[in-house]
């Protein structure tokens, strides 16, 4: 095999990911006329428009008409999806890192369309049905400026990699985490909202319960919130346990290899002889401290912003800090933030923030496939003496930083 079909797809990634930027930049340059033409054809069709050019015509264009098959996690959600097809149950008959609703969420395509393609367009729809109630609950200072935003969001080349190419199901996290958001501002109950997150949690990854606890800060009635989590929580676990003893665990014991993007992998090759990055699970649990330590304190300060402001904002403060101090942290986790930092904030009134955004998110899509196929190294000093592995290195600073700058944007911001 050449240097080149080795890294095909990483330069693949990288001619799409300038592409989508100078698409950008022609969005921007041609602002006015874009959202003249929303305006004239409406807010649903030229959502549908948006939605097609950006997600289901590339789905259409890489897996139908040219046949290429679904790569990297997609290919483990669908083995996963056939088990729970099948109706056997997670965790105990087949293995999963995910919720236990997720298994069989993604088994429905599967009926009709048995491919790890279908889990694809699954993520897809997903993503797009997120979008849309995003831009229902954060909307602009008009509908144009909204679409606009979703115009250049679906142009973001993280999101458009990591869903379209990857398959990534991390937006389903914030899709709950919204939908919680959408709640509230129809003034349900906060029971409503203890079912929705209890539902998040269920159905995405563990990850999601490190909002729950922050949330209870901010609801009113904190035992309708517990409630509402017990409710749709207890009976499942009960179930799982029941019928599979404590295997309901599994997502929580797989141990996680070393991977990067994350201050640890930074830092390795300049702290390699102290050893410390050689107890993985004791940096997970220094990791989750952190976390939770500063989502702690930042809730405390936010006391008096509501539900609305709050949760984007605790966030990307905790998935941020997740790609920080987490060893077991990679690049893809920026899809898991992207959308609340582009439509809760004002930063994309920003020339600085698009343009270092854009130039952050396109070096993230290219370093984790880069990284694979070196290895996955986690670096030692005497390692970035190799091109390769220097590239790779500086790839990780590049990416580093941007999740820093993101981070340093939102603990400054006053809401």
């Amino acid at each position: 095999m050449t240097d080149y079909e080795l890294y095909e797809v990483v330069y693949n990634k990288a001619y799409i990911s300038i592409t989508l930027c100078l698409l950008a930049f022609l969005s921007f340059k041609f602002r006015n006329k874009i959202e003249r033409f929303f305006d004239s054809i409406g807010t649903t069709k030229s959502f549908l428009s948006i939605g097609f050019l950006g997600r289901i015509l590339p789905f259409l264009i890489v897996y139908v008409y040219y046949g290429y098959d679904a790569q990297s996690d997609v290919q483990i959600f669908w083995k996963s999806a056939q088990h729970a097809a099948k109706f056997e149950l997670v965790y105990r008959d087949f293995d999963s890192v995910y919720s236990p609703f997720f298994a069989y969420i993604t088994a429905i395509p599967l009926y009709m369309w048995d491919t790890a393609r279908a889990v694809t367009l699954l993520m897809i729809l997903v993503e797009l049905l997120v979008l849309w109630l995003t831009i229902k609950t954060y909307p602009s200072e008009n509908q144009t400026s909204t679409l606009f935003k979703a115009l250049i969001y679906l142009l973001l080349p993280a999101p458009y990699i990591f869903c379209v190419l990857g398959g990534q199901e991390d937006i389903w996290m914030w899709g709950f985490a919204c939908l919680t958001v959408y709640a509230w501002q129809r003034k349900r109950s906060d029971l409503v909202l203890g079912i929705i997150t209890g539902l998040g949690l269920l159905t995405t990854k563990a990850f999601f319960i490190l909002l729950i606890p922050l949330l209870l800060f901010k609801v009113q009635d904190k035992m309708k919130f517990i409630a509402g989590n017990a409710i749709i929580g207890l009976p499942v676990l009960l179930f799982l346990y029941i019928l599979g003893g404590d295997s309901f665990l599994m997502p929580i014991r797989l141990a996680q290899d070393p991977m990067a993007v994350n201050m640890w992998s930074v830092l390795n090759p300049l702290m390699w002889d102290f050893g410390f990055t050689k107890d993985i699970k004791l940096l997970n649990w220094i990791g989750l401290i952190v976390i939770l330590g500063i989502a702690f304190w930042q809730t405390i300060k936010s006391q008096n912003i509501d539900i609305q402001q709050f949760v984007p904002k605790i966030w990307i403060i905790i998935f941020t800090l997740m790609m920080i101090v987490q060893i077991g942290a990679y690049a893809n986790y920026i899809f898991i933030y992207t959308m609340p930092l582009i439509f809760c904030f004002d930063f994309f009134k920003h020339k600085t923030f698009l343009v270092l955004t854009f130039i952050f998110q396109a070096f993230a899509t290219i370093q984790p496939s880069f990284w694979f196929r070196i290895g996955k190294p986690f670096l030692r000093f005497d390692n970035l003496l190799g091109p390769k592995f220097a590239v790779e290195y500086c790839l990780e600073i590049i990416v580093f930083a941007g999740v820093i700058y993101w981070l340093s944007l939102v603990l400054r911001k006053k809401v």
